[in-house]
């Protein structure tokens, strides 16, 4: 069993609770905690506990921990209201009420992180799916967890389009400090999620099931939707999902092997990811994803949980 702490931004972009979600319907996973990042946090920390809440009573108290809402970014912030630290995340209205749910970790999620990791066994392996703010403070404020974090699995960073990937562009200098700290990390890419997408069949069959966590799934999906009016055929892309399912099944994709830059310099690269190939190097990037088998492999486990 592979313990973990989940680093999320969950709340706004569906597929953070569905990789939290397939968390719990996984038992290779042990989830030790969760940490939220970017705007909202608190928020966010909500939402992730009434999933948690929903599947069931041996998750209802992992703790999870309120991070940085803002960011180590440089630059003035170009991605709009999502960065206000008021702003509610868009699946905040099916959050059960707070009197319902396991208090929340009175620690920073940033010491959160510190504390667990510096008590672990060299063991936990956290996993980022948001803006890696919390993740890159603890390495700058704890230097030492370095050598007590096995690998980083990391959704950051696109190398097939010129773009700057949300999670990186949300705060590009911590993502160079993660990338660049050294440990192992293995990286699920903006492109995978743009293959392994759900399509209205998807959808279908979690609504039509009678558990509680995918009912509770398809309803932060709904919300989501709402959200997107002018994009009604608008459809969940399994960005985050895949970097859970790769770490139980890592043959859902193919990898390449290298190191992976961050561009801080740039006035209209800022953000962006490069790659660079080479065998001895501490990245490990998903090039390509097996779109059916990954699709089943998500809803097989939510659909059984």
């Amino acid at each position: 069993m592979t313990k973990i702490i989940l680093d999320t931004d969950i709340g706004d972009d569906i597929d953070d609770a569905l990789a939290l979600g397939l968390i719990c319907a996984s038992p290779e996973l042990q989830l030790v905690g969760v940490t939220t990042v970017f705007g909202n946090v608190s928020a966010r920390a909500r939402q992730a506990r009434t999933v948690l809440k929903v599947a069931g009573d041996r998750f209802a108290a992992i703790p999870v921990a309120a991070g940085c809402g803002a960011t180590m970014a440089s630059r003035p912030n170009r991605i709009g209201r999502a960065y206000r630290e008021d702003a509610l995340p868009n699946q905040d209205s099916t959050c059960l009420p707070e009197e319902q749910l396991f208090p929340l970790d009175p620690r920073h999620a940033v010491n959160f992180l510190i504390d667990t990791i510096t008590a672990g066994d060299g063991d936990i392996v956290p996993i980022t799916i948001g803006a890696m703010t919390n993740l890159a403070t603890a390495l700058v404020m704890e230097r030492r967890i370095t050598k007590k974090i096995p690998k980083i699995v990391a959704m950051a960073a696109e190398f097939k389009r010129p773009m700057a990937e949300w999670n990186v562009l949300c705060d590009p200098e911590a993502a160079h400090i993660v990338f660049s700290s050294g440990i192992p990390m293995e990286i699920i890419t903006f492109d995978i999620g743009k293959i392994v997408m759900f399509d209205r069949s998807h959808i279908d069959q979690l609504n039509r099931s009678p558990r509680p966590l995918a009912s509770r799934l398809a309803a932060a999906i709904g919300a989501w939707k709402q959200a997107h009016p002018h994009d009604p055929g608008m459809m969940p892309s399994l960005y985050d999902p895949m970097a859970v399912a790769t770490l139980i099944q890592p043959d859902l994709c193919t990898w390449k092997t290298g190191t992976v830059s961050v561009e801080l310099a740039g006035s209209h690269t800022y953000g962006f990811t490069t790659f660079s190939q080479s065998e001895r190097a501490p990245h490990l990037v998903a090039w390509d994803a097996n779109r059916d088998a990954s699709l089943d492999f998500y809803l097989k486990r939510i659909l059984a949980f």
